[in-house]
């Protein structure tokens, strides 16, 4: 489905479009022309689902050369076994979050608390992925004829990263699970959900400007990005926290 001009919604689970299977977070496929992207890989439990919405978007899997994940959690990262083994995606994620990923551990990517918590049923599986390229900061990934560079952003997670892209004078934020519509965010009882961490990142995403939202779950926004980011950022300036999505 065509969002936006050269991003697509080619997966969304129950908090968001239910496009694809409940578990999906959003998941953006971003054309680059020769090459494309997609931007989170989902929970991995009917990846199938995710490959139909892409060819009824008319993109062939071949073209997709590259899976940039924004973090470790399952209904982010659970997928991407799936893609890397089927098709060969080079795999991008943060370097803190890469062993994670590379040994399906099921602590470090809280999906064992998630479980206890009832979010995932008792075999919900994480399979282990290689991981192509390890990111950090500043980094720029190349997706054919565009450019997105990395921003660590923990709080949410750690080994959290999100992609911004500038377009002439307009500026897109893939902001995974950091900032959501109408200023709201997800924090949660995990090891690794950290508040000041949060405030931090989202002070650093409030000065970007951004004109356009595409987060992990929920609604994307297509102006005025800003203005919703400048909520989540008011209230933790207050030393209060965001309504949780």
């Amino acid at each position: 489905m065509k969002i936006a001009d050269r991003v697509y919604l080619v997966g969304s689970g129950k908090f968001g479009m239910e496009l694809s299977d409940p578990t999906d977070c959003n998941v953006y496929l971003l054309d680059g022309g020769e090459q494309c992207a997609l931007i989170d890989a989902g929970g991995g439990v009917d990846p199938e689902r995710i490959e139909a919405n892409i060819a009824a978007a008319g993109f062939g899997m071949d073209r997709i050369k590259t899976l940039i994940l924004t973090h470790a959690h399952a209904d982010h990262a659970a997928g991407a076994a799936y893609f890397e083994r089927t098709y060969g995606m080079e795999v991008v994620a943060a370097a803190d979050a890469a062993a994670w990923l590379e040994s399906g551990d099921m602590d470090k990517t809280s999906l064992r608390h998630a479980q206890r918590g009832g979010v995932y049923p008792p075999d919900f599986a994480f399979p282990a992925c290689r991981i192509s390229r390890k990111v950090r900061e500043g980094d720029l990934v190349a997706v054919g004829d565009l450019a997105l560079r990395v921003l660590d952003s923990p709080g949410h997670s750690r080994g959290h990263i999100c992609l911004l892209w500038d377009e002439g004078e307009r500026r897109s934020l893939f902001a995974g699970d950091t900032v959501f519509a109408g200023g709201k965010v997800v924090i949660q009882n995990v090891w690794d959900c950290i508040i000041d961490e949060y405030a931090a990142t989202v002070a650093k995403l409030h000065g970007l400007r951004a004109d356009r939202l595409f987060p992990g779950h929920g609604p994307f926004l297509l102006s005025r990005a800003f203005a919703h980011i400048e909520r989540a950022h008011l209230c933790f300036e207050r030393l209060d926290v965001p309504p949780n999505l």
